[in-house]
This record gives C-alpha cells, structure tokens and sequence, in this order.
C-alpha cells in the first residue's frame, strides 16, 4: 500500500538529489558548518554572568524560548522586558562571533484541563488550527523577527495528533516561508510525529528533532543506543538529513518516568559511575546524560550525515571551559573529527 508519506518521501529525495547537483556553475554545493543549537529560556538568563563567552565558540545558533506567544486569534504577545534583557545580554556575550539568534513561538493550550491527553492535544489543535487559519498571524510573525532583528522563527508545536490539525499547520507553515524572505524557518519535531506536506517540508528549513524523554528497558532517559535507534527513521523520510539536528538533553527524568526534570549541572558531582542520581527526599532514581553519552550522539550524528545537534537547554549545563561540561563534550567532538578531516 502507498501512503501519502511515502510518496512525499520519494518526491523530497527526488528533489534533495536535483538540488544536490543542479547548482550555479553546475557544480554541487552545500554549507559543511556542523551546527551547534541551543535553546535559552529566556528568563534564565536575565543575569548576564549566567552567559559564558566560551561557550559560544562552540554554539553556532541560539533559539530564545519562553517569551513570545501566539493567541488563537493569530496576536503574537511577548514578554517585553525579558525578551529585550535576554536579547541584549545574548548579543553582548556572543560579541563579533558567527553566531545566529532566533525566536521560538508557542502557541495557546486547550481552553481547559480535560483530563485526558488525547481530548487535551485535540483542545490545543483547535485553538491552533483558528491562529493558523486567522489571516494575520504570518503578518505579525514576520513583524516580530524583523522588529528585534531576530535570524529566522522556529515553531514548537506539541502535539498535533492528526491530519485535521496538521493541514492547516502545513498550509500556514507555506504561506509564512513567502513572507519572511531570507529568513529561517524552523520546527521542533519528534521522530514518531511528523505529517508535514511535500510544501511545508520544502518551506522549513531546520528540524530540531527532540530525542529524549524516551526511556529503555532499565528506565534510562535518552541513551546512546535509544536516541540513535529512532533517530534512524528520520533518515528514510526523504528529508536531506541536513536540515535535521539531533536533540541532547541536558537534564535527568527519574527511571519511574514521574514528572521530574533535574539538571545536569545541578547534579554532576553527585552522579555515580554509571550515571545514576539516587535522591532519598522523593525515593527516585535519575539517569543523567555524561559528557561520554554526549560525546557519543554529537559523533553519531556527525558521521550520519545530520546538519548539527540541539541543546535542550543552555543552563541546565556548566561553562564549556570546565571538563565536565556537556558543551565541552560537544565541542571536542566536533574538533576531533574536523582535525581528522583536515589530516
């Protein structure tokens, strides 16, 4: 049987090779710079001393969450103050480095707690379908990205579950990539939701895959082996793999899978060999990522052909210029494999 996907699929991996070989010149090109993305929650970082300049000689692009958001009538609100302070402080550290700023939106939730999931997404669809389909809410993006001078927009949109959610979404997501030019347009996506169309594949141009909160078999959140198992289905989407940056979480999830989220930075002198956190106030087990596991999936994605890797979040981590730090891991491994490549 032929699905829809499947089709898209093949026409995207028809178009990836065209676009791979049909370029000014006639010779193929492509930007070999291996990103480093990560997001900032803006009020986390109001202190400018919660910035280290080091740490953006690694990090390639910075996606500011946690202060800019959509109605269901297509308005876009901030949060002037913290937006303007993160922003500004932001600027100030990355100083004259290469390094691109973008803005993430959210969207509005259910009207009300239904009290089951699957009723509580379908509330939120609607409330997104209406912005979508609202006429002004391209507008008022493209207004905001131009006004702060922002590098492009990404879009976290968790979850639509269906067709009738995610048609509107695509149609939205076309029509937004006409109006914000040479500006970027991304997504946060997982790897088991993804509906996009032929159109709204082509429009977006980065996808910040988030693989974690996935557990194995021992209650282990986002190993190695788990993120690169499900990682491998973004491969046969016909997407050049490029656009795709693997996500690397920078907090622990208890092993029961409850709804705890410590940071790395917080914890990483009481983490055992192994890379577990026992905490005998609330009886629960955490399982950390290591700089080892880091350094691992940065490598796995390097070799795989993926654009880059995401960081969820920036301060959840130490600077890059301690060597326990996850940034620090990423960075190594990046330099070992461009020195290998210059070698």
């Amino acid at each position: 049987m032929i699905t829809i996907q499947r089709v898209i699929a093949t026409l995207l991996a028809f178009i990836s090779l065209l676009s791979a070989t049909i370029t000014k010149g006639g010779s193929a090109q492509q930007d070999e710079t291996f990103r480093v993305t990560s997001y900032v929650v803006a009020s986390t970082v109001q202190d400018k001393s919660r910035l280290y300049p080091e740490d953006f000689d690694i990090i390639t692009d910075v996606i500011l969450f946690g202060c800019a958001n959509f109605d269901a009538q297509g308005e876009v609100t901030i949060d002037k103050d913290v937006l303007t302070t993160a922003l500004t402080n932001l600027r100030d550290v990355i100083n004259d480095r290469d390094v691109d700023i973008f803005i993430n939106l959210l969207g509005p939730g259910p009207l009300e707690s239904h009290g089951d999931y699957t009723q509580d997404l379908n509330d939120q669809g609607r409330q997104h379908t209406l912005a979508f389909r609202s006429g002004v809410l391209e507008d008022n993006v493209v207004k905001l990205v131009n006004e702060y001078d922002f590098d492009g927009v990404f879009f976290d949109y968790e979850y639509p579950l269906n067709y009738v959610n995610w048609t509107p979404f695509n149609q939205f997501l076309v029509r937004l990539d006409a109006k914000l030019g040479d500006k970027l347009l991304g997504l946060a996506v997982t790897e088991w939701d993804l509906k996009l169309s032929l159109g709204s594949y082509l429009a977006v141009d980065r996808f910040e895959v988030m693989l974690y909160d996935i557990y194995d078999d021992e209650g282990r959140h986002s190993t190695p082996a788990k993120s690169e198992e499900l990682s491998k289905k973004l491969m046969l989407s016909g997407v050049p793999s490029k656009k795709f940056d693997f996500g690397l979480p920078f907090y622990a999830r208890p092993t029961d899978r409850d709804a705890y989220w410590y940071d790395y930075g917080s914890f990483c002198n009481a983490i055992d060999e192994d890379g577990y956190y026992y905490d005998s106030q609330i009886d629960k087990t955490f399982w950390f990522n290591r700089p080892a596991d880091i350094a691992e999936k940065t490598q796995y994605a390097l070799d795989n052909g993926f654009g880059g890797v995401m960081i969820w979040h920036y301060t959840c981590d130490l600077p890059s210029s301690d060597s326990r730090s996850l940034l620090g891991a990423i960075g190594n491994a990046v330099n070992n494999t461009q020195t290998k490549g210059i070698s």
